[in-house]
């Protein structure tokens, strides 16, 4: 009787939306342009019951308006008079529409989801996918769709990385279109592609990865045409708009993706090399994926059963329940420890589901960060181990959940609250901050400004003071200021702060290893305790102790995987290496590395995105490439096989670097900038570096690879976070000097060259040495700007030539020449005494025990000085032999009375040196007078030694441009050697070249402000402000006020201007100081005219007025 519902609505034509339910009251339809009107088919559930229909003429045919939203409600009557409604919203196409219904793939989802008004999408496939099928659906049949200009359900072929597929709609009168864009992007190879063509292979390389480019971007203007990895270029310029190769800044729509180049790179030949020394027979670039998961091999896993039964790593430790762990015990109203437990586990599974995707900004309600929800679970069993001291495995967790607050913070850049401060790091960081007070301490009392000087200057002065102690019998203090000469050198180690946090017990990472040596201690058999504490060992660089509890965890576990590869890692970081165990240390590290190229292989191979976080502990998901340790095992596994020629079925060095170089370009951009990234960078910097070693084996042969891998090396450490250590600075200025001998009339290679020079100047202590190295600085300088305007070929300019190391390079290229001509002579016959010993080398004198190390050697600490010849090389301190050490530098390291070896069989033609290594003179004596400018005699400059060689090229040589970047590193050079006249003009110089630039600016405003105030609020002045000004600008203006106001003088009419710029910036709470004395001195005008200005009003404003009054300045 009271039923008033439809049991069946149907409309012809035309497909409700949703489908029909008789609950439900609103539906959609969409009908063609052609479509007149509509027939309305209801059927009422009782029969007794009826209906009406509203929107036409009260037939079950309603009319529809074209382009327009017809509504049709149906009015169903119950016997007993109870009403229903049900609406349609029937809307007929107009002709001119043009828009689709839905677009579908045949693979992979939409990013976003389709909605018809959206016209740009993304979608994320497999790297297997060659091929994608659309399938888009328009309302109207007549509507005319073309995917990328072929009919739907045509096959659309895919680039390598990115291809932008373009759907096309005509309307159905052909007025008009409308065109939906999805760039459609394959996943990454996760392996290291080599390209079979030489030529293709070096002009697709990424400067990043020295693999084929992915996803090419082109920056915008660029000459010669710069091109990067989307998502490397993409992270380096999300703070620095700068182009890293040139240095140049970046314009504005800078970006284009090079889908051009991503289709040659595409059809390039190419095949992937495996673990195994083999490859993959060759393919076309973007049909190679489809062979990958041939290229999983199950990795030869060694049999260590029994190998470690005597292996032994005695345990001092005392469990206790520490102060910091004592703060840890904030539950009260629980005491079971499963509850406790339980509730730990929830905890954890909140800081998983609140974790943000990289480069996604997440805000969280009060108390319920990330950090919170992890501190929570470690409160949760730290009581639980209260209630159950005994169980190891209570221990063990904790100190796994304190450990993921490490990369919590390290790795996805997470900082806790203000206001809510974090027990565990709050000790630490005060204990921090004291070391490093103590360190600028003693740098400020050996003349070293902390505040500014780089970590190789600040180690020196500690170094300095630590022998004084020594030598004036303070072995107590001494003892201290050795300990934090390590606690600081580590900064500039690859190890990293990560070294220092896993030792001191403040950290929760050194908390993390108290706990696992407490669940050791508890439960010794263990095999995973013994292996968290080995791995421990391994992040604080105690590689010693490391091998030892990691030999003893395969004792107990002889199939522990991850035993197995740090215990090698362990080894090879050794100080003296692996030694004997060479091959054992290989078969564990080559093994991880398939094993880890196995696991990315298969992710490849799914749609899932790359920034998903697992819900897993860092600690238990080690098989990762942001563990820093596996990619270094692999840059380690390059080195031993260099030097372990015979090891047979495995890759090649030269691929394994290779391999280390992508996987960590693959990282750095989804990570924070802390710890681990910094590691990562020393994986990359050490990975290029060595790949530049073995082209320099043949430097005849690999000239031009050579001098694009010295461009982009120098680059990259241009643009790297690495605190500048002696290490990364001999590395710097070896590429960039054997850059100039391959560039020499190179503007941008003599500017690196520069830098490079300028750097080692900042980080050497005052003196002779300093001062030389800073002229040679200045001479590269105006050697870059004397060019120019003109090729970058021809002779070398005067001002190189008369550099020190360039003399030594001539001079061990003529020895070379000399050596080789010797060589290729008949042999005498044996007559009379022994043959005549060769001159010696410039600094060549034998060096007998006691002679003081050379610049940049590490002084001895209580030991005899080492025979071995040392040299830094690449970033890596490397022992080798004098035969070696020629054949890559021709520079002659013969000790005076022996006669000079001969080079090795590999050598190159005069103007073809190798690897420039030993750059940087010695020392000078303490005490000498610094010698003048070098001036090359006239014998030795000329003929002067042509440039080396370099393959054949149509292409004319490329004019140097005129830029900025060398007359800022002038203007800096002479502000260090206190000309400030001349400082000043070179800093203008690039003010008037690049108003864009703040630097010189504020490094010029900065040097006059002490003497000439007014002659720094001048600078600051000429700098362009933008409208509205931002916060960049804000410096600027408040550098100005703030110097008129020092000085007093109110008069000025630059201050109002400035004070009103800076207000609008930062808002008016930061003028408050500025106020109060402006108050004080009755400068009542000077105020009304900046608040109102602030506020964008007038002065004679009646609001304004009604203020002033109130502040009484009226």
């Amino acid at each position: 009787m009271d039923d008033c519902t439809l049991e069946k609505l149907v409309v012809k034509p035309g497909k409700l939306t949703p489908s029909f339910n008789k609950v439900h009251l609103e539906y959609d339809v969409t009908v063609p342009s052609d479509v007149e009107k509509i027939h309305i088919d209801p059927l009422t559930s009782d029969s007794g019951a009826s209906y009406c229909i509203f929107g036409g003429d009260g037939g079950k045919d309603v009319p529809l308006k074209e382009g327009a939203v017809t509504d049709i409600k149906i009015e169903v009557t119950s016997e007993d008079g109870t009403i229903k409604h049900y609406f349609i919203h029937a809307k007929r196409l107009s002709a001119k529409d043009a828009f689709l219904n839905d677009l579908q793939f045949s693979v992979g989802n939409l990013n976003p989801a389709f909605d018809p008004d959206v016209l740009s999408y993304s979608c994320l496939l497999p790297c297997n996918v060659a091929q994608v099928v659309l399938k888009p659906v328009a309302p109207d049949t007549k509507n005319v769709v073309l995917v990328c200009g072929e009919k739907p359900g045509t096959p659309t072929a895919l680039n390598v990385g990115e291809t932008n597929v373009s759907v096309e709609v005509t309307s159905a009168d052909g007025s008009n279109k409308k065109t939906y864009v999805i760039d459609v992007i394959r996943k990454q190879i996760p392996r290291f592609v080599k390209l079979t063509d030489e030529k293709l292979a070096k002009e697709y390389e990424c400067p990043f990865t020295l693999s084929a480019l992915y996803r090419p971007i082109t920056i915008r203007g660029s000459n010669p045409k710069n091109t990067y990895s989307a998502p490397n270029i993409d992270e380096k310029t999300r703070k620095s708009k700068i182009d890293p190769l040139s240095g140049m800044p970046l314009g504005k729509d800078w970006r284009i993706v090079d889908y051009e180049l991503d289709k040659k790179i595409a059809v390039a030949m190419a095949t992937i090399p495996l673990t195994n020394g083999k490859s993959l027979d060759p393919a076309k670039f973007s049909e190679l994926a489809s062979q990958i998961e041939s290229c999983n091999i199950a990795p030869t896993v060694a049999d260590v059963t029994d190998k470690f039964k005597n292996a032994s790593a005695p345990l001092k430790h005392t469990v206790e329940v520490r102060k910091w762990e004592k703060n840890l015990h904030q539950v009260f109203d629980e005491t079971d420890v499963d509850k406790l437990c339980k509730s730990g586990e929830e905890y954890l599974q909140k800081y998983f589901d609140s974790l943000p995707r990289s480069g996604q900004f997440k805000q969280w309600p009060h108390g319920e960060t990330p950090l919170d929800f992890l501190d929570n679970a470690s409160h949760c069993f730290a009581c639980a181990i209260k209630g159950k001291p005994k169980d190891a495995a209570l221990h063990m967790k904790l100190g796994q959940v304190l450990e993921e607050r490490y990369y919590a913070e390290d790795l996805f850049g997470l900082k806790k609250e203000e206001g809510g401060e974090s027990l565990p790091s709050f000790n630490f960081e005060a204990k921090e901050s004291s070391k490093e007070e103590e360190c600028a301490a003693i740098c400020k009392l050996r003349g070293v400004d902390a505040a500014s000087a780089p970590i190789a200057l600040q180690l020196k002065a500690i170094d300095e003071e630590y022998h004084h102690l020594v030598g004036s019998g303070q072995s107590g203090k001494a003892d201290h200021v050795q300990g934090l000469f390590l606690w600081k050198s580590k900064q500039a180690s690859q190890e990293g702060m990560a070294a220092q946090k896993a030792q001191d017990q403040e950290s929760p990472l050194g908390q993390a290893y108290q706990k696992y040596m407490d669940a050791l201690t508890l439960d010794e058999p263990k095999a995973i305790y013994n292996f968290h504490v080995g791995r421990m060992l391994v992040i604080q660089g105690n590689f010693d102790e490391a091998v030892k509890r990691l030999e003893v965890t395969l004792n107990w576990n002889p199939k522990h995987q991850f035993s197995r590869f740090y215990l090698g890692l362990a080894l090879a970081l050794q100080k003296n290496g692996p030694g004997p165990r060479a091959k054992e240390t290989i078969s564990y590290l080559l093994e991880a590395m398939e094993t880890l190229l196995t696991l990315h292989t298969k992710s490849a191979m799914t749609p899932d995105d790359p920034r998903d976080i697992p819900a897993i502990l860092h600690s238990d998901n080690l098989l990762r490439s942001s563990n820093v340790h596996l990619l270094r095992g692999i840059v380690n596994l390059g080195k031993l096989l260099q030097k372990n020629t015979d090891v047979k079925d495995c890759m090649s060095p030269e691929h394994v670097f290779h391999t280390s170089a992508l996987l960590a370009s693959q990282v750095l951009p989804y990570i924070s900038q802390g710890d681990a990234y910094k590691q990562l960078e020393w994986v990359l910097l050490e990975s290029h570096s060595n790949l530049l070693d073995i082209l320099l084996k043949d430097p005849a042969k690999n000239a031009a690879l050579i001098e694009q891998r010295c461009q982009r090396l120098s680059a990259l450490i241009m643009n790297s976070t690495l605190p500048m250590s002696e290490d990364l600075l001999n590395l710097q200025e070896q590429t960039c000097q054997k850059l100039v001998s391959l560039q020499p009339c190179s503007s941008l290679s003599l500017y690196r060259l520069g830098v490079s020079q300028f750097d080692k100047f900042e980080n050497c202590p005052p003196g002779d040495t300093a001062n030389k190295i800073l002229k040679e600085a200045m001479t590269s300088y105006q050697a870059c700007i004397s060019l120019e305007g003109k090729p970058a070929s021809g002779d070398p300019p005067e001002s190189l030539t008369g550099q020190q190391w360039w003399q030594d390079k001539v001079k061990a290229e003529e020895e070379a020449k000399k050596a080789e001509e010797a060589k290729k002579a008949p042999a005498p016959a044996a007559k009379g005494g022994p043959a005549k010993p060769a001159p010696a080398a410039r600094g060549g004198g034998a060096a007998g025990r006691g002679a003081p190390a050379s610049r940049g050697a590490p002084a001895a600490r209580g030991r005899g000085a080492a025979t071995t010849p040392a040299r830094v090389y690449c970033g890596i301190i490397r022992f080798c032999r004098e035969s070696e050490f020629n054949r890559y530098m021709f520079i002659d390291t013969t000790p005076a009375g022996k006669a000079a070896p001969a080079p090795a069989a590999s050598k190159a033609p005069p103007g073809k040196g190798g690897h420039q290594c030993e750059a940087t003179p010695p020392a000078q004596k303490a005490g000498a007078k610094e010698p003048p400018a070098p001036e090359p005699k006239k014998e030795e400059a000329k003929p002067e030694p042509a440039p080396e060689s370099k393959p054949a090229d149509d292409k004319p040589a490329p004019i140097n441009p005129k830029t900025y970047h060398a007359r800022l590193g002038l203007a800096r050079a002479y502000r260090a050697a206190g000309d400030i006249d001349q400082s000043k003009k070179f800093y203008n110089e690039v003010m008037t070249m690049a108003p864009e630039v703040h630097d010189a600016c504020i490094e010029l405003a900065e040097m006059l402000a002490k003497t000439d105030p007014k002659g720094a609020v001048d600078v600051y002045c000429k700098f362009h402000i933008s409208d509205p000004p931002t916060f960049d600008d804000g410096y600027i203006l408040g550098e100005i006020v703030r110097l008129l106001m020092k000085a007093e003088d109110y008069e000025d009419k630059r201050l109002v201007k400035n004070m009103i710029l800076y207000g609008k910036v930062y808002g008016l709470a930061v003028l408050e100081k500025y106020v109060k004395i402006l108050e004080e001195k009755f400068k009542n005008k000077i105020l009304q005219e900046v608040y109102a200005g602030v506020n964008g009003k007038s002065v004679d404003d009646a609001d304004m007025q009604a203020f002033f009054k109130f502040k009484c300045w009226i």
